[in-house]
């Protein structure tokens, strides 16, 4: 989760209000240190990037104490300016946004918030930069029209920030810190990025490093130029729009800079910035009732949505939302309910009286797991607990698998990307990060993957999977079937191994698991090329079982 640091008198002076602990809570976020004024605010919603600097916080709870209703205009004028988009940067970093600030007093504090914010959206919500990434600029310096191009590396050269010396975009990648850190976004091009004002100025090489001129940002400066770059539109545009909001808020005024396209892209070729979705969403007033179990007026709703920056409407029993356009995370009506419970306020809710008696106890399946752990256990292997979100280089790339995991769309990290839909993956990663600790090692861990269904209403079936994983000197196939067929006999269950040529095993020291003629998991020894790909230099041999065929067969064979 994103942390951020904040000026309490700023948050103070921006909401309007004395700001309390608990009011934090209506932002999702928790006070995690305050020195004096100084505060370190730990966000817990990922999904909220325009929540991630003090300005957004102080919108929200200028809301939520009644100083400000509805959804904030940004009120901005055109300039009149433009970016041009080169054409070849189609299939490079395509997309571009930019805005003018003026009347911007940039002090110490400031500084720091811009930076602040430049740096939590470019590496969190721009995913490191690949994303978007966000540039800013002495707008003082710059030659109008700005044009964004695709060049190449070996024949532009610049100062780049913090540095003395003019150096070819390919030095830059090879020498600069920031090159070495970023450049594996554009490395495989022949091409790459730039923008230079019409003078020939360059103003960065996005998405690595600014100019040492134009984009030396320091106090004392009055007009801004910011711009986004990426290689997701719609990313780009709400990142600008945050910005703008952002720098609105703290008394600049806003203009519009044109991105003019040599293509046309899905919103157009002609883009103006900020961008105003206008992102329009309607539901049935008795969703809330059913979801939060609360009776609301029309009126009620209004009130708490308008809290919460949106535009309402409510006609007979429909309520019309129109989306702020610095959010993203709006994709879903259940979404807009969520801030009607945060703006009622969830010390708000109260409990229901017990309606009917039942007699609790167990379910089959708990005790089934219950009984699996316990036999593991026995058997000298550790339980761990991992995260059900991983990686496609972790899940296939790594593993030598056909990849049919589930992507999340809009992921803020590579490396929590995928929904996992096996477990031995993850099972490698823990004994890569124990390689210090003694062997033989014995691991497993009992817990929900999610694979493809098409019978599914959404495609999808959650299922218990357990697996386990023997590493050490001399581990073979015999160990790790040994202990699969300690846990499956344990079970009372009649199984059968049929040989597998499963690529992330050893070929010939690999079987699959059949319980009732049907394939229920695997059992074998890690092929060496997998080992290497997690660094393990000793011999690992595993086995995976889905728990509900288990769970079926232990009922009819009891």
């Amino acid at each position: 989760m994103p942390t951020i640091e904040v000026s309490m008198k700023t948050l103070e002076k921006l909401s309007g209000k004395k700001v309390k602990e608990e009011d934090l809570e209506f932002v999702k976020g928790e006070m995690e240190e305050l020195k004096g004024s100084n505060a370190k605010i730990e966000m817990g919603d990922t999904n909220r990037p325009d929540l991630w600097c003090v300005e957004g916080i102080a919108r929200v709870l200028r809301g939520i104490s009644g100083k400000s209703k509805g959804l904030p205009k940004l009120d901005f004028r055109t300039s009149g300016k433009e970016i041009i988009v080169d054409s070849k940067l189609h299939g490079i970093r395509p997309f571009i946004s930019g805005f003018i600030a003026k009347n911007v007093d940039v002090d110490e504090e400031l500084l720091l918030d811009i930076i602040q914010l430049q740096d939590k959206l470019s590496e969190n919500y721009g995913k490191k930069r690949k994303k978007i990434s966000i540039g800013i600029y002495r707008y003082d310096k710059i030659k109008f029209p700005v044009h964004y191009k695709a060049v190449n590396p070996e024949k532009v050269r610049f100062i780049p920030l913090k540095s003395e010396k003019p150096s070819t975009l390919k030095e830059i990648l090879n020498e600069h810190p920031k090159g070495k850190e970023y450049g594996y976004i554009i490395l495989n091009h022949k091409l790459y990025p730039i923008l230079l004002d019409s003078a020939e100025e360059v103003l960065s090489f996005p998405p690595i490093i600014n100019s040492n001129f134009i984009g030396k940002v320091e106090t004392g400066l009055q007009t801004l130029f910011v711009e986004v770059t990426g290689d997701d539109q719609k990313a780009v545009l709400i990142a600008a729009n945050i910005f703008a909001y952002s720098l609105r808020d703290r008394g600049a005024k806003i203009e519009s800079v044109l991105s003019a396209y040599q293509w046309k892209t899905p919103l157009g070729k002609d883009i103006p910035c900020p961008y105003i979705f206008n992102q329009n969403l309607s539901f049935r007033k008795e969703n809330i009732r059913n979801t939060i179990g609360i009776d609301l007026s029309g009126a009620d709703v209004k009130n708490l949505l308008m809290k919460m920056q949106y535009d309402v409407s409510i006609s007979k029993n429909t309520v019309n939302i129109v989306v702020p356009p610095y959010r993203n995370d709006v994709m879903h009506y259940m979404d807009v309910i969520e801030d009607i419970a945060i703006a009622y306020g969830y010390g708000n809710f109260k409990e229901l009286d017990i309606t009917s008696f039942t007699a609790g106890k167990l379910r089959h399946d708990t005790f089934l797991s219950d009984k699996i752990r316990r036999v593991m256990a026995g058997l000298g292997f550790q339980e761990i607990m991992s995260a059900i979100l991983s990686s496609k280089a972790a899940l296939c790339d790594k593993m030598d698998a056909d990849f049919s995991a589930l992507e999340i769309e809009n992921v803020m990290s590579e490396n929590y990307s995928c929904i996992r839909n096996w477990i031995i993956p993850n099972l490698m990663s823990c004994l890569t990060k124990n390689m210090h600790v003694e062997f033989p090692q014995k691991i497993f861990e009992l817990g929900e993957c999610v694979v493809r269904d098409r019978k599914s209403i959404d495609g999808t079936r959650t299922i218990a999977k357990i697996a386990g994983a023997v590493s050490g000197n001399g581990v073979g196939y015999e160990d790790i079937s040994s202990y699969t067929d300690s846990l499956i006999s344990s079970l009372g269950i009649k199984y059968g191994i049929k040989p597998s040529n499963n690529p992330s095993f050893i070929k010939g020291r690999a079987g699959e698991i059949l319980i009732e003629g049907k394939v229920v998991g695997i059992v074998g020894e890690i092929h060496p090329k997998i080992l290497n790909r997690w660094s393990l230099e000793k011999p690992v041999s595993a086995f995976e079982l889905d728990i509900s065929p288990l769970l079926k067969a232990s009922t009819s064979q009891a």
